[in-house]
């Protein structure tokens, strides 16, 4: 039997498995809808269908997948800053949609480890040095530096990129306004330990909180530097656990219930959201006290994210001065970033003097799992 050179249009419909027997040598120049309409003839669905789709690719060359258009971010920051930071980035950025997920920042490094194989998040923003260390340990960072970096003091980055801070966020003695007077706070972390405010300290709960995290394992710190013994850090806490009782809240929103309709009326808390609640209606205030703790919050790009260039996008936007200035005027955030005018701060960001903590970082991101696992088991409302 000779030989035969097929023709394109003929291997494609041999491939189909229903060639027509009449098609001869030449047939390349065929046009299209009939070679369609013979085939159509003969053909079951699912081949033509298959015929449909190799002409289709065939005629349009090569194909890309859509580019990603959704920015997730995993946030601690609270619907308010996260609705403004989404309304001006879209608006800056038309073709990125922004998506926030809002849990504490202790939440987000479990939620990162359980979606470790397919990740969801593009970007961390917020949270404490500490949690993002681990999660460098855990390969679920990306790292990421862009040129405006060396306006970030060493002190608020990670020296090999994975991370660098947006905020400071000086911890604070928050307290409601109608149940004490200003005079009456405590200024200082051992006036809490005062046998007369029994009963009138609630405490968010620690585990899933960064911000609990950071207060209670610097002060075990502190007092270990003091001592020379851990367990005197664990003595401090027992002793505020006393005043605690079982005041202890599942999140910020029962903890802000807890100091207006019950009989507490101060806790140890943050800046920024003792002020953002104060705008909010609540009758809080704040006293930074002696010894002030004064972590940054981070910002970093989750590995395998989604959408990689989103990611940078909203990483370098969040962290512009503008976005900067916006976020101290509006939400009372204290910008990181040195080349920040300080004329165009608020002026009681002017005007705040701390007298910072003196904090080994280091030694309380090793230990901070392990410190709270510790206080979680021993110490957590057994006070008698």
């Amino acid at each position: 039997m000779a030989s035969r050179t097929i023709t394109r249009s003929e291997y494609r419909r041999r491939l189909a498995g229903q060639c027509a027997s009449d098609i001869s040598d030449g047939n390349d120049e065929m046009n299209v809808s009939v070679l369609l309409k013979s085939a159509l003839q003969k053909m079951s669905l699912a081949a033509f269908l298959a015929v449909g789709m190799t002409l289709l690719l065939s005629g349009c060359g090569d194909t890309k997948t859509p580019e990603n258009r959704t920015i997730v971010v995993y946030s601690p920051h609270g619907p308010e800053l996260e609705g403004d930071i989404k309304k001006r980035f879209e608006a800056a950025h038309p073709e990125y949609t922004v998506n926030f997920l809002d849990m504490g920042g202790g939440e987000i490094l479990t939620r990162l480890r359980a979606e470790a194989q397919q990740p969801r998040a593009d970007v961390w923003w917020g949270g404490s040095p500490p949690e993002f260390s681990r999660a460098i340990d855990a390969m679920l960072l990306e790292k990421y530096t862009p040129d405006w970096a060396a306006q970030v003091p060493a002190d608020s980055k990670n020296p090999d990129g994975w991370w660098i801070g947006t905020f400071r966020t000086p911890e604070v003695i928050m307290y409601n306004t109608d149940k004490l007077k200003r005079e009456e706070v405590p200024t200082t972390w051992e006036g809490m330990l005062d046998p007369k405010w029994k009963g009138k300290i609630a405490v968010r709960d620690v585990r899933g909180s960064a911000t609990m995290k950071t207060i209670f394992c610097a002060l075990i710190l502190r007092e270990q530097q003091r001592t020379g013994n851990v367990d005197a850090g664990f003595d401090f806490l027992k002793k505020l656990d006393t005043n605690t009782g079982s005041a202890y809240v599942a999140g910020p929103e029962f903890l802000y219930k807890a100091l207006t309709g019950g009989q507490s009326s101060l806790t140890l808390w943050n800046l920024a959201d003792a002020l953002l609640q104060k705008r909010n209606g609540y009758p809080f205030a704040y006293v930074v006290p002696k010894d002030a703790i004064v972590p940054v919050e981070p910002i970093a790009l989750v590995k395998g994210g989604p959408n990689p260039a989103g990611a940078k996008a909203f990483f370098d936007f969040v962290n512009s001065p503008e976005q900067l200035l916006l976020m101290a005027q509006e939400r009372d955030r204290l910008p990181v970033r040195s080349d920040i005018p300080v004329d165009k701060l608020p002026e009681w960001i002017r005007n705040l003097k701390l007298e910072p903590m003196k904090i080994d970082w280091t030694t309380l991101d090793k230990n901070m799992e392990k410190w709270i696992a510790r206080w979680d088991a021993e110490i957590k409302g057994k006070a008698q």
